[in-house]
């Protein structure tokens, strides 16, 4: 279903997450949004935006900021999105057919 934004609703959710948990990351960090704006190269608007989950910000804000917290949280979301099952299932089940097709 679509969000008054006019995006998918559970990619408004899973933005807004992620937002909240990048303030808490700065907060753990006991970091100001202006030092966090800084070290990731965006301005505090943006920042604030960011946090807020807004789904107009271009997805390299994000990685950005990620990278900014610790380049750990990127590495770790590249291997959450490459370790994926439902891909990897596919991918087998086409290479399975495929070897069974040219058998004949």
């Amino acid at each position: 279903s679509l969000h008054e934004s006019g995006y998918v609703a559970d990619s408004v959710q899973a933005l807004t997450d992620l937002g909240r948990a990048i303030r808490d990351a700065r907060l753990a960090r006991k970091l100001r949004h202006e030092d966090l704006a800084s070290r990731a190269g965006i301005s505090i608007a943006t920042l604030k935006r960011l946090e807020r989950g807004d789904p107009t910000l271009a997805l390299g804000r994000f990685l950005e900021v990620l990278t900014a917290l610790s380049p750990a949280l990127l590495a770790d979301l590249v291997k959450t999105v490459s370790a994926d099952p439902t891909g990897d299932a596919l991918r087998r089940k086409a290479m399975g057919e495929r070897s069974r097709r040219e058998e004949f």
